[in-house]
């Protein structure tokens, strides 16, 4: 697996040829990260996909966001299970922890 390497601003990197490039199990995490932070809905040809972070980023519903979230990196090409998931919520923030088992490996998704 080969997807574009995403810069610290979520922009796409070009000019540098191959190193512009994420392989394997780096590949893999930067879509869960992508996938992650898309919302449902928000993507026209793939209306399923994302968080539904409008319904469930709201007090009482962290259970339903970790739910979604899962399901999204269940989802995501080349993840065969999550071994452990943590998240905590403050305020209109949130950070996750996930360590996941691939295709190419185990790795630790951390946002």
């Amino acid at each position: 697996m080969r997807v574009r390497s995403i810069d610290v601003s979520n922009n796409w990197s070009f000019g540098k040829g191959k190193s512009n490039y994420k392989s394997d199990i780096e590949a893999i995490k930067q879509n869960i990260a992508t996938r992650i932070k898309s919302w449902k809905g928000n993507c026209f040809f793939a209306k399923n996909d994302g968080v539904d972070w409008t319904n469930y980023f709201d007090i009482g519903m962290k259970n339903y966001l970790d739910i979604d979230i899962r399901r999204v990196i269940l989802q995501t090409d080349g993840v065969i299970r999550i071994d452990s998931y943590e998240s905590e919520m403050t305020d209109r923030a949130i950070s996750i922890t996930a360590n996941v088992v691939t295709i190419y490996g185990n790795t630790a998704v951390i946002l």
